[in-house]
């Protein structure tokens, strides 16, 4: 199968060109000037559009197996597509969690049986009770090893317990020590994989629910509960257990501007460290509460302006070297809920690259650093590039192909989650994806799916897993 995408305009982080790129059984075959390339079996007219190596997103929560009632990797996947992801990395917590090799491979197996798009697997670190698995999954070929630093787990599910006070002591993994973090650090670097962590310290988040004193009422009260000095006190502990590993530690889903200042400051001093936000950091604030209610409800929380200010600072300078959504539905009922009783996380794996687009029709966000952060930075970062980022002579052939004029609204109604329900539900912007590609194969055309389920599991390859993928 040959598919050339003809007239279009290429963007990497170094520059826009225009060429024509060849794709031949699941690889690009060649990267040609307008004109010069020899026909294929199956031309996309890419006249006045731009052509991105294929966008990764680094941070979908399906919920497959064990929580289906609210997502599966079939739905996540098509979601995925339908927005313009290419491939998805899938968070560890479902049940049982991805903790050792042989739950990787069962998952691995499930997965691409189901997948639109091609995919990637975190491991899960469950403390000191699965200390000795992670080099075994490292190699055996996880993306990352996931803590969720500060919370508790349930004894037999594995489960993410936000409340000790649910459930009796006998029935708890209790969240590890700094000792037993430390050690996570260290098997970690030696065993040369990537540790990243959910920053938010819980004894700071206690601290500040007492000091609130009442359920929380408003945002206000949900902000005040879950403090920006939870998020920077984590970021800075795991910055100095990376400097004494020299482990590489990444910040998940950086939320404050101390957050980022600190990566900065660790960054500038040598440190391995590097950083992801999200869409909803970038464009909601705490003032988009009163339009978009209880469902923009996540942790770490939606902040200020001045956080959000400087979350876009971090992306353009390079702090931050890669954003996903963070993709945790829940069902609609659930999201129906109160702010002090619904649980945290929204659907948004289809909305991440709109979202983003919109940023560069705006002026905040370059296509060349977009490039970066949704393609060749994040498949450095997880050590899958050039097999994923890139256009080049043998990579992976996914493309994004975009419209950067195309208007769009987003409505709930039409999104292809198992619970269609988005912060951004009535949204509207400029720029969308038109097709993307997978190894070849087109599997979204105007923003509907296409085809059956082709994705294929992508591993790291640990060699080019490293400090470059920081800038």
């Amino acid at each position: 199968m040959k598919l050339t995408i003809r007239n279009g305009t290429l963007v990497t982080p170094w520059g826009r060109y225009e060429a024509d790129v060849e794709c031949e059984d699941g690889r690009i075959g060649a990267v040609v000037e307008r004109g010069g390339g020899s026909g294929g079996d199956e031309e996309i007219d890419a006249s006045g559009l731009l052509v991105f190596p294929g966008f990764i997103d680094p941070h979908v929560h399906s919920r497959d197996p064990g929580l289906t009632e609210k997502e599966d990797f079939a739905h996540s996947t098509r979601a995925a597509a339908a927005g313009g992801v290419t491939t998805l990395f899938e968070m560890p917590n479902a049940i049982p969690p991805v903790s050792d090799v042989s739950v990787f491979r069962e998952r691995a197996e499930q997965h691409a049986a189901n997948a639109f798009v091609d995919f990637g697997l975190w491991g899960m670190s469950l403390g000191a009770e699965n200390l000795g698995e992670l080099p075994a999954l490292i190699e055996e070929g996880v993306v990352g090893v996931k803590l969720f630093w500060g919370y508790a787990l349930h004894r037999e599910t594995r489960q993410l317990v936000y409340n000790l006070a649910d459930e009796p002591p006998e029935n708890l993994i209790l969240p590890p020590g700094n000792g037993d973090v430390m050690d996570i650090f260290e098997q970690v670097a030696g065993a040369g994989g990537l540790l990243a962590a959910h920053c938010e310290d819980r004894e700071v988040i206690e601290a500040a629910q007492r000091s609130l004193g009442r359920e929380i009422e408003d945002y206000e009260d949900f902000l005040a509960a879950r403090p920006d000095t939870a998020e920077a006190a984590t970021v800075a502990l795991g910055a100095e257990f990376a400097r004494a590993t020299r482990c590489r530690f990444h910040v998940v889903h950086t939320s404050s501007a101390r957050g980022a200042q600190i990566v900065r400051a660790a960054q500038r001093d040598g440190v391995r460290i590097s950083a992801e936000t999200c869409p909803q950091y970038l464009t909601l604030t705490d003032e988009s509460y009163p339009s978009v209610g209880p469902l923009m409800k996540v942790y770490p929380p939606i902040r200020r302006a001045a956080d959000r200010d400087a979350l876009w600072e971090a992306v353009r300078d390079g702090t931050i070297t890669s954003i996903g959504s963070d993709h945790a539905p829940h069902t609609v009922k659930q999201k129906r809920g109160d702010l002090a009783t619904q649980p945290a996380g929204a659907a948004g794996v289809e909305t991440l690259v709109p979202v983003l687009l919109n940023e560069v029709a705006e002026g905040r966000l370059s296509a060349e650093r977009l490039a970066w952060v949704l393609s060749e930075g994040t498949a450095r970062l997880y050590g899958v590039y050039p097999r994923k980022g890139a256009v080049l002579p043998g990579s992976d052939a996914d493309l994004t192909i975009v419209d950067p004029d195309a208007e769009w609204t987003i409505r709930d109604e039409d999104l292809h989650s198992k619970h269609p329900l988005s912060p951004w539900n009535g949204a509207s912007g400029r720029g969308a994806a038109r097709f993307g590609v997978v190894r070849g194969q087109v599997v979204m055309r105007d923003g509907e799916p296409a085809g059956e389920p082709r994705g294929r599991i992508v591993r790291p390859e640990r060699a080019r897993q490293g400090d470059a993928a920081v800038g």
